[in-house]
C-alpha cells in the first residue's frame, strides 16, 4: 500500500493516508451516516410525495425505504465494481494483493452501509417481530468480510471490489 502521506494537503477523497486507522473507521462511520441520511429522505420525500407510500404500513414502508437505499448503495458498486474488473491495471496485476487508494474509499463506505443493513434489518426485525435467518446471514457476511478487508492492511482489493458487483441487482 502507498498511503499518501507526504506531508501535502489531499488531492480528492481518495488521496487520504488509509494506513491511518482514523481515516478508515471515519469513512466507515460517514458510509453508515450517508446511507442512513438516504432512508430518511427517501422516507420524507416519499411521504409527502407518493399517495401509495403513504398507504402502506409501516413495514411497508421500511422495506420500500430500504429498497430504495440499496438501489443508490448498488449503483456505486456497480461502477466500482466494473472498475476494478475492467478498468484498473494495478488490481489486474496483482490480484491477490494489489490494492488503490480509490479501493480503500469504496471499502470503508462499503463497509459503513453493511453496518448500516445489519442494524436496519435487525431493528425491523425487533420493531415488526419477524426474523429472515438467510438474510441476517447474508448481511452478516457482507459486514464481516469487508470490515475484514477494512482492518487487514495487507488484504488485496480485486476480490472486495468484484464483489461488489453483486449488488447490481438493486438499482
Amino acid at each position: 500500500m502507498n498511503p499518501a502521506s507526504d506531508g501535502g494537503t489531499s488531492e480528492s477523497i481518495f488521496d487520504l493516508d488509509y494506513a491511518s486507522w482514523g481515516i478508515r473507521s471515519t469513512l466507515m462511520v460517514a458510509g453508515f451516516v450517508f446511507y442512513l441520511g438516504v432512508f430518511v429522505v427517501c422516507h420524507q420525500l416519499s411521504s409527502s410525495l407518493n399517495a401509495t407510500y403513504r398507504s402502506l404500513v409501516a413495514r411497508e414502508k421500511v422495506f420500500w425505504d430500504l429498497a430504495a437505499t440499496r438501489a443508490v448503495f448498488g449503483v456505486q458498486s456497480t461502477a466500482a465494481g466494473l472498475w476494478a474488473l475492467l478498468g484498473d491495471p494495478v488490481l489486474h496485476a496483482d490480484k491477490a494483493r494489489g490494492q488503490q487508494n480509490w479501493c480503500w474509499f469504496h471499502i470503508t463506505t462499503a463497509t459503513g452501509f453493511f453496518c448500516f443493513e445489519n442494524v436496519a434489518v435487525h431493528l425491523s426485525n425487533l420493531i415488526f417481530r419477524t426474523f429472515d435467518l438467510f438474510l441476517v446471514i447474508h448481511h452478516l457476511f457482507a459486514f464481516l468480510g469487508f470490515l475484514g478487508c477494512l482492518v487487514n492492511l495487507q488484504a488485496g482489493h480485486y476480490l472486495a471490489m468484484t464483489t461488489l458487483l453483486l449488488e447490481m441487482s438493486t438499482p
